[in-house]
């Protein structure tokens, strides 16, 4: 009996052990997705490409640099009712399995947030596991969201990872799949969207080539249709005051018209606050970073504490000017990207009960008002002030 016992666990752990491998795939089975295109379909069908890379066709020795004589991947492209349905119609048409745990890019076209329930999308791409939901979501302006995956780009091999790499090096991080779905789905707040538009750009003495690059911010509503566009600085201003990161780099010009102040800030916040204990129509956003002075076209010497301190205070001055009108042109379209119903909600649950059901009615009768907090860190390796020639 205990012969019998010990034969038929070794048999199970064998049989154990050979099923665990027959539905390994080995990496040279495997086709890299790194950019997903959605486009509107008048059929009333989703049409989806996937930009897949080709591995061998990419690498250091490939010749004429980022573009290549080859262009290093293939996009493919099918309709379908979903998704998964559209998915399935590529994957019969190639001899390696899809994978988009690596996926870069997510782009929809301007055309189908205009024509389509964009919400449908995400329930496939939240759903389903095999999205890593890393990936950064953005709406391609002007041009289908396929043409942008065929685009090259002159110091990449593929468009997506260029994009990718261009959010990311800007501090866009904070604009992921991920971050859309928990934006998109909750009532206190209304999601912001990078636009990337196809632009020709000089990159030679005697060459233009299409590339894609951030033209602005889209502000979508609870329907998730674009609300308002914003222009790159409106939309990098709504950034820093959605507590998305934003402004890097701000130039000012001096109180007398006579040179200009730049700064680099970092570690930009915002904070939201109530004017009166017992009244939430009226709001506070203060902005909150850290200036490091590294340009002044000015006559002052930022040795002198004097001028250091006048500096700082224009600075926050001039924040204030230029946030306040941003603000409100986004206030006046009605979505709250800035999640000031997310604060309201937390500190007056009972005014939120009664104002929730149409919030992006209601928050167009609030009150807000921006406060700068700016603080001066650094007048630059140079300290003082640099003497010109007369």
């Amino acid at each position: 009996m205990i012969r019998f016992v010990i034969v038929i666990s070794a048999s199970l752990t064998l049989l154990l052990f050979a099923s665990a491998c027959t539905d390994f795939v080995e990496p040279n089975q495997l086709a890299f997705v790194l950019g997903t295109a959605f486009d509107h379909d008048e059929d009333g069908q989703i049409e989806i490409s996937h930009q897949i890379c080709i591995p061998s066709q990419i690498n250091g020795s490939s010749k004429g640099g980022g573009s290549g004589d080859s262009d290093g991947y293939i996009v493919m492209t099918a309709k379908g009712r979903d998704i998964l349905d559209a998915s399935e119609k590529i994957q019969k048409k190639l001899s390696r399995r899809l994978l988009t745990n690596h996926r870069v890019i997510i782009a929809i076209s301007e055309e189908f947030f205009s024509k389509n329930e964009v919400d449908k999308l995400f329930d496939e791409l939240g759903r389903d596991p095999a999205n890593n939901q890393r990936d950064i979501t953005v709406m391609i302006k002007g041009k289908s969201a396929k043409d942008f995956l065929m685009s090259k780009h002159p110091l990449e091999h593929l468009s997506s990872i260029a994009a990718g790499k261009e959010l990311h090096i800007n501090g866009m991080k904070s604009y992921s799949t991920r971050q859309f779905i928990i934006d998109s789905s909750a009532e206190e707040h209304r999601t912001l969207v990078p636009i990337l538009q196809i632009q020709n750009t000089q990159v030679s003495r005697n060459k233009k080539d299409p590339m894609a690059v951030l033209s602005g911010y889209a502000v979508l509503n609870n329907k998730l249709k674009i609300g308002g566009v914003l222009d790159d600085v409106e939309g990098s201003q709504t950034a820093w005051m959605s507590g998305k990161d934003g402004v890097r780099v701000l130039t000012i010009p001096w109180k007398d018209g006579k040179g200009e102040l730049s700064f680099r800030l970092t570690h930009l916040k915002r904070e939201i606050s109530s004017v009166g204990d017992n009244d939430p129509r009226q709001v506070v956003l203060t902005v909150k970073a850290q200036a490091y002075l590294l340009e002044n076209t000015t006559q002052m010497d930022m040795s002198e504490v004097s001028n250091l301190l006048e500096v700082q205070k224009h600075l926050n001055d001039q924040l204030r000017e230029e946030l306040q009108p941003t603000l409100k042109k986004v206030q006046n379209w009605g979505p709250d990207v800035f999640g000031i119903g997310a604060y309201l909600h937390r500190h007056y649950p009972t005014w939120w009960r009664t104002h929730k059901e149409d919030w992006d009615g209601n928050f167009k009768q609030l009150d807000v008002t921006i406060q700068a907090n700016v603080r001066l860190r650094s007048i630059g390796a140079t300290g003082g002030q640099i003497k010109r020639r007369s």
